[in-house]
């Protein structure tokens, strides 16, 4: 009776054992070089689009990231205004140019390259666009009676998300470069250009405007402009970007404000120049009888052309420049 029990305890001792080890040859071995290396370490949050705000923002290193506000900033790079960036957390750390704690952002740039920069200088959206007015007001709402009294100086490159427009209004981030302050608010959408030729004539303007006009800097500077009055001949900026290529012909005019707001092209291809002057002045686009313009200036002497005496024009829409006051009603 006990061999008889015992035989039989072996034979299922055997069996569970065979059964076990063919589950094991039908399970798939996972090998350590199947799982992607960056899975420990990627953080809970990859980051959202955004952009540099200043002109050579600093991209900072930390000496020793230990996650206190003590940590020390080492400088790394520069970036370019405009430049797209994926932005992650906000942390506190000390600057060692002087001492103190600021507001740092971590950013990681489209080399992959990861690091820190000053919070007020970089922001999140979806776009860019560029403040084409003189003085653009600023407000809390998108409601005309919420002006805060600041406003964005021309030229200056702002974020803006889509979603956020409203009655004329959008929700804008930037770097005010006069005041030197960030800056959140709303703007009226007349007062901004989205067009890329705009934006990027802005930034190629705002870059070499700094540089000095002698030695490698005057290289450097000399290869912005250019690139910006070939590429974006019909921006918005092309008179400033002229005026810096050619600031002679510049002084020989004055200008004040136009006591016409608005006006009509009495003819047809009538061209649109850079500068008010016919000899010398870049044909930057043209207009046909009937168009509407937005008149902002007028030179304070007339001009004869053809035996037509009238002053010149400077218009900011449909496209910006200067036409013959001949041609305007």
């Amino acid at each position: 009776m006990k061999n008889a029990f015992a035989i039989t305890f072996l034979a299922l001792l055997i069996f569970a054992f065979a059964a076990c080890e063919k589950k094991e040859s039908n399970t798939q071995t996972v090998k350590s070089t199947d799982i992607p290396e960056s899975s420990s370490s990627e953080p809970a949050s990859a980051g959202t689009p955004g952009y540099v705000l200043r002109v050579n923002a600093s991209m900072y290193s930390l000496e020793n990231d230990t996650g206190s506000e003590a940590d020390r900033t080492k400088w790394e790079a520069s970036m370019s205004l405009g430049e797209k960036v994926v932005v992650m957390e906000k942390r506190r750390a000390t600057f060692s140019g002087d001492g103190k704690v600021y507001d740092f952002i971590a950013i990681r740039r489209d080399n992959g390259k990861e690091g820190f920069a000053w919070d007020s200088q970089i922001a999140a959206g979806s776009s860019l666009a560029v403040v084409t007015d003189d003085k653009a007001n600023l407000f809390r709402s998108p409601k005309t009676i919420d002006v805060t009294g600041q406003i964005l100086s021309r030229k200056t490159i702002v974020v803006i998300n889509s979603d956020s427009e409203s009655d004329g209004f959008a929700e804008i981030k930037a770097y005010d470069p006069v005041a030197q302050a960030y800056r959140q608010n709303f703007i009226r959408l007349s007062s901004i250009s989205k067009k890329d030729s705009d934006i990027q004539s802005s930034i190629l303007l705002q870059t070499a405007e700094p540089l000095k006009n002698e030695g490698s800097e005057k290289v450097r500077r000399d290869a912005l402009l250019e690139a910006a009055s070939l590429d974006y001949p019909d921006s918005a900026f092309s008179a400033d970007i002229n005026k810096l290529i050619n600031p002679d012909t510049q002084a020989s005019f004055s200008t004040e404000s136009a006591g016409k707001p608005f006006m009509t092209v009495n003819d047809d291809n009538v061209n649109v120049r850079d500068i008010p002057d016919s000899s010398i002045g870049k044909v930057i686009g043209q207009l046909n009888k009937g168009d509407e313009v937005t008149v902002s200036n007028q030179t304070t002497e007339t001009a004869t052309i053809d035996g037509q005496s009238a002053r010149w024009y400077r218009i900011t829409e449909p496209v910006e420049g200067w036409v013959f006051g001949a041609f305007l009603n």
